[in-house]
C-alpha cells in the first residue's frame, strides 16, 4: 500500500453559476460529465484518464497484473508516457474508449470481436486509434461522446449522427443487418436509406441500444426478448424503431436524458418524472414489482408512493439504477446482492431507496452518477470519487478487493497525480476516471 493515497478533491461547480447536474443547463456546464445518465455534446475541460479493476485483456490501459485495486495512468498514444487531453469516456465489458479534445477516438483492450474499431481483432493495452466510418480513409472524427458496454461500442458525432462497432449479433450496430465489420458503420433511419439524423444523445448496452433525437423523442434498435426497445413487441430490430409513449401511447417525447440498462431502459422526462421499460425480474423497473413491460411506465417513488419525482440524472446498469434528485442526494433500486445500491445493506429494492455515505447518513452534493455492473461510482461536487458495491476484480479503486454497502473513497497509485475528477466511466468490472491535469 506504500505510495497511495486517498484521492482527493477541490471545488468543480463554483463556475457552473449553480447549474452544476442540472440536464437544462448542458450549453453552460465547463465539466465533462456526461448530462443526465446519457452521453451528448458539452463544453468541456480535458483530463488525464486513470482506471483500475479487471485487466485481463488490457481494458486498464497500462502494463499490470490482471487485477489492479488502485488508480493509475492509462499509457498514452503515438509515444507518450501518459493518455492526456481527454474529454470523454465510455467503458464496456473488456475494452475502454476516449475522445479526446480534437474529436478522435482511441480505444484499447479486447477486441476479439472488433470492439477497438481499429480494423483488427488484435487486444491492445495502449489506446489504438478507431478508424474512419463507412470504410473512410483515417481515423475516426468529430465525436462528442461515446457509449459502450459488453462487446460492442457507439459514438455520437458532431452532425447529429451515431457510428458502432463491435458485436452486430442482435442487429445492434442499426444497419439493417446483423453483420458486424471491423471498422465502424454509420447507423441508419428507419427506413434504411439514409444515416440516423438529428441524434443528441446515446446510451449502449451491448445488444440493445438508445438513440435522443433533437424533437425530445427516443428511437432504440438491437434485441428485444424482454421488451427492452419499448416498442410494445418482442420483435429485434436492426433499424431504429420509436419508443411507444408511457403505457402504450403513440411515441415517448419530452425526454431530456437517456440510459440503456442490461434488458431495460430508462428516459428523464422534461418534468423530472422518470420512466421505464423491459426486463424487471429483479425489481430493476422500479415499478414495486417483478413485471416485465413492454413500453414505458412511470417509475415509482420511495416505498412505492405515487411517482418518482424531481430527477436531474440517472444512470443503469445491468440490474439496478441510480437517480440524481434535485437536492443532491441519490436514490438506487434493483438487485443489491453485492451492496450495489448504497443503501447499507444488500437488499432487493423494487423501488427506489435513499443511498447513504460513508457514515451512514444520506449522501448529498452529488454531481454525477454512474452504474456498472453489481457496483457504482459518484463524483461529488467539491470533485471527489466515492464507489460502493461488487470489488472483487477491484473495480471500485479502494486499494483492497473487498465490497462495500456505503460509498466509500478511492486511492490511487501514484503520488504525483491531479487531484479532480471531470468525469468517469464503469465498465463490466474495470473503473475509468477522467482526472483534471491542470497544474
Amino acid at each position: 500500500m506504500a505510495g497511495r493515497r486517498v484521492l482527493l478533491g477541490l471545488a468543480l461547480c463554483a463556475a457552473l453559476a449553480g447549474a452544476c447536474g442540472s440536464p437544462h443547463a448542458t450549453e453552460r456546464a465547463v465539466v465533462p460529465t456526461p448530462p443526465a445518465g446519457g452521453d451528448r455534446a458539452t463544453p468541456r475541460t480535458a483530463g488525464g484518464v486513470w482506471t483500475a479493476g479487471w485487466n485481463a485483456d488490457g481494458q486498464l490501459g497500462r502494463e499490470s497484473a490482471e487485477i489492479s485495486s488502485g488508480l493509475d495512468k492509462v499509457t498514452g498514444i503515438d509515444g507518450r508516457k501518459t493518455l492526456d487531453d481527454v474529454v470523454a469516456l465510455a467503458a464496456g465489458g473488456r475494452h475502454s474508449i476516449a475522445v479526446t479534445s480534437d474529436g478522435s477516438v482511441v480505444a484499447w483492450g479486447a477486441n476479439d470481436l472488433g470492439q477497438l474499431g481499429d480494423g483488427t481483432t488484435t487486444s491492445s493495452d495502449r489506446p489504438v486509434p478507431v478508424r474512419a466510418a463507412d470504410g473512410g480513409a483515417g481515423r475516426l472524427s468529430g465525436a462528442v461522446a461515446v457509449s459502450a458496454n459488453s462487446d460492442f461500442s457507439m459514438a455520437l458525432l458532431s452532425d447529429g449522427t451515431v457510428v458502432t462497432w463491435g458485436k452486430g449479433d442482435a442487429g445492434q450496430r442499426g444497419i439493417g443487418t446483423r453483420d458486424a465489420p471491423l471498422t465502424p458503420t454509420t447507423v441508419k433511419n428507419q427506413d434504411g436509406d439514409g444515416p440516423l439524423k438529428d441524434v443528441t444523445a446515446v446510451s449502449a448496452d451491448g445488444r440493445t441500444e438508445l438513440a435522443l433525437l433533437k424533437d425530445g423523442s427516443v428511437v432504440a434498435w438491437g434485441a428485444n426478448n424482454y421488451g427492452m426497445l419499448g416498442d410494445g413487441t418482442t420483435k429485434s430490430r436492426s433499424l431504429p424503431v420509436p419508443v411507444r409513449g408511457v403505457d402504450g401511447a403513440d411515441r415517448l417525447t419530452g425526454v431530456t436524458a437517456i440510459a440503456m440498462g442490461g434488458q431495460h431502459g430508462l428516459a428523464l422526462l422534461q418534468d423530472g418524472h422518470l420512466v421505464s421499460w423491459g426486463y424487471n425480474d429483479m425489481g430493476q423497473l422500479g415499478s414495486g414489482d417483478t413485471e416485465t413491460r413492454l413500453v414505458p411506465a412511470m417509475v415509482s417513488g420511495p416505498g412505492g408512493r405515487a411517482a418518482l419525482s424531481g430527477v436531474i440524472s440517472m444512470a443503469a446498469a445491468e440490474k439496478h439504477n441510480f437517480a440524481i434528485l434535485r437536492d443532491r442526494t441519490v436514490v438506487a433500486w434493483g438487485n443489491n446482492t453485492a451492496g450495489q445500491l448504497g443503501d447499507g445493506t444488500t437488499e432487493l429494492r423494487t423501488t427506489p431507496a435513499q443511498m447513504v455515505g460513508t457514515n451512514g447518513e444520506v449522501l448529498r452534493g452529488v454531481h454525477q452518477v454512474y452504474a456498472g455492473e453489481a457496483y457504482g461510482a459518484a463524483i461529488l461536487d467539491d470533485g471527489t470519487v466515492r464507489t460502493w458495491g461488487a470489488n472483487g476484480k477491484g473495480q471500485l479503486g479502494s486499494g483492497d478487493r473487498v465490497p462495500r454497502s456505503q460509498p466509500g473513497p478511492v486511492v490511487v497509485l501514484d503520488n504525483d497525480r491531479p487531484e479532480r475528477a471531470l468525469t468517469a466511466a464503469a465498465g463490466e468490472r474495470h473503473l475509468l476516471l477522467l482526472l483534471d491535469d491542470t497544474p
